[in-house]
């Protein structure tokens, strides 16, 4: 009939705005997370670095004898926060580069005594510092090494722990994947970890700023995925995504609200401190 469209023509166009609107959202988001980088880096006033240890005081106490210093500069977290958030991001970044994001298994039993072993070991070592700071009968002598080195296998730990469990809430398709398959595959990832243990004991400037951004992207994943549970519970979106596109709006949300958490605690640790004279 005359002025009726052609059904096909129809379709293709659908068909073309459902296929470029992913696309669309993907880039938007890219630009979103670039521009916040940008900001971070190039805006004028405070060093990288000190905009860095700002965010991130409300998270670490961040004190001088317990930190390192490449280049002579002070990393924004503590040795070990920043053992545990450097872990946390690089495992997170192995399991995703080989395929294993996605992994809804935890790790067999004996794997996951092992891994919680080490968050153990960190809060040994945790309690041994700070009796020794109290003035209290302490097990051993203190040392940053340590503190980097249990700091990293908990972050290992937290990682593994948690991806299988967040990907069970999050995704529609069901698997019988797991993200640590064998004790071979351990010890691959604590050989990565080893890389970052001398990476950061070596206090070369060269690592400065890799260790400082990849230590605060691992507070920042680890506070927005506390963050994006809470969100998909409240929209009731549980085990409803096929993809990450349909993923990354809430994600960003998390992010969003991950910073402002950060900001506020760094802004609230400030003002006790003034109120206490300190």
């Amino acid at each position: 009939m005359i002025g009726q469209k052609p059904a096909g023509k129809s379709k293709t166009a659908r068909a073309l705005v459902t296929a470029t609107r992913p696309l669309w959202t993907t880039g938007f988001f890219a630009v979103f997370y670039l521009g916040l980088l940008a900001l971070l880096i190039f805006l004028p006033g405070a060093s990288l670095l000190d905009r860095l240890r700002w965010l991130d005081s409300g998270i670490c106490a961040q004190i001088p004898s317990h930190s390192f210093y490449p280049g002579g500069e002070r990393l924004p977290l503590c040795a070990r926060n920043t053992g545990i958030y450097l872990g946390f991001i690089v495992t997170l970044i192995v399991l995703y580069s080989t395929g294993r994001g996605r992994a809804q298994q935890l790790p067999p039993w004996q794997m996951i005594v092992v891994l919680v072993s080490g968050i153990v070991a960190l809060a040994i070592d945790g309690f041994n510092s700070l009796a020794l700071d109290l003035g209290l009968p302490h097990l051993y002598e203190p040392h940053n090494l340590l503190r980097l080195a249990t700091g990293l296998v908990t972050g290992l730990a937290m990682a593994l722990l948690a991806l299988p469990i967040l990907n069970q809430l999050f995704w529609r398709e069901q698997n019988q994947l797991r993200n640590l398959r064998s004790w071979k595959n351990l010890l691959v990832y604590l050989a990565v970890l080893m890389l970052c243990f001398f990476a950061v004991a070596s206090q070369s400037i060269i690592v400065l700023y890799p260790l400082a951004l990849l230590s605060t992207i691992g507070i920042l994943i680890a506070l927005s995925s506390i963050n994006l549970i809470l969100i998909i519970a409240l929209s009731r979106r549980s085990g409803t995504f096929e993809y990450y596109r349909q993923l990354l709006p809430f994600f960003s949300l998390a992010l969003i609200l991950a910073l402002g958490e950060m900001l506020a605690l760094a802004q609230l640790k400030l003002t006790l401190l003034q109120s206490l004279g300190m």
